[in-house]
């Protein structure tokens, strides 16, 4: 899973087939789109952006776009009167997880010790822990 931090970069990796929207877990953007028609404004004027969206074809676009609208996986921090955070020039997506695996010993105990954590979180009943945390 992957995590975008350019909308218009994000939606041309997309439509280029390098990253899965399947595998997109969300988009942090530097945008303040309202709705899907804000949304399209703003595709329409990345379609011009040689950066962004140029050359691309619009309806394959606007399709990845809407398909993240409706998913709630693009992260607005402007609509919430929040700043984004800035991140190094050209970093477009980070992978949750690590694509590939390290030799180094230390990180693969660290690896799989996240792994079996996770696996026991994901287990517990949300009412449990709910009560975990009033309790403490």
């Amino acid at each position: 899973m992957k995590i975008g931090f350019s909308f218009g970069r994000c939606i041309r990796d997309i439509v280029n087939g390098e990253v899965s929207i399947d595998d997109v877990a969300f988009i942090i953007t530097a945008t303040n789109m309202r709705d899907r028609e804000h949304m399209d404004g703003v595709l329409k004027m990345y379609m011009n952006e040689p950066r962004y969206l140029l050359g691309l074809d619009y309806d394959l676009c606007i399709d990845a776009a809407y398909r993240l609208w409706d998913t709630n996986r693009i992260i607005q921090p402007r609509a919430q009167g929040l700043h984004r955070h800035s991140q190094p020039e050209n970093s477009v997506w980070v992978d949750m997880f690590p694509t590939e695996l390290s030799q180094n010993e230390s990180v693969k105990k660290a690896w799989e010790n996240y792994r079996f954590m996770l696996h026991m979180v994901e287990n517990v009943d949300n009412e449990a822990t709910e009560v975990f945390k009033t309790s403490y």
